[in-house]
């Protein structure tokens, strides 16, 4: 992209034209089974079916509605009620190593396989090459690289 103008090349780093650096938002479902609907109407179709803490990004937010993809990249409409706040993430990859230290030369505490949901241990909002401590629901605990999972 061309910026001709010192102001406009200031607008658009300002508002992150040229920028690669995106920060998404994610939710998860609260119950055992979430309808992810094809639009914002409980009048629409019901397109997907989600059980509890599935991890979702949110694309677009109405009153009352939010627009989310899915770890598999499908889009459906949910009642933002029926979302809450992140502390889930579901593997990504065929299957990811999660390791005693957030190192990958460090020992490995267990693999989990695609589609397996972790709970994050705290917060987090990783960088590139970042990790993230996380548990598994037989309790056992360590750290998985950020690009292996979905919802961080």
């Amino acid at each position: 992209m061309k910026l001709r103008s010192p102001w406009i090349l200031a607008l658009a780093l300002a508002l992150g034209v040229g920028s690669n650096v995106a920060l998404a938002e994610y939710r998860q479902t609260l119950d055992s089974a979430t309808i992810g609907y094809e639009g914002p109407s409980l009048k629409a179709a019901a397109q997907w079916l989600y059980s509890r803490g599935t991890p979702l990004e949110i694309v677009v937010s109405i009153e009352g509605w939010i627009k989310a993809r899915d770890a598999s990249g499908a889009l459906a409409w949910f009642e933002r009620k029926a979302l809450g706040e992140r502390n889930i993430v579901q593997v990504k990859a065929a299957t990811a190593d999660v390791h005693g230290a957030a190192d990958a030369s460090s020992p490995i505490v267990f693999r989990a396989e695609q589609g397996v949901l972790l709970q994050l241990v705290s917060p987090q909002t990783p960088s590139v090459g970042a990790w993230a401590q996380v548990r598994h629901r037989d309790g056992q605990t360590g750290y998985v690289a950020a690009e292996a999972v979905f919802g961080l």
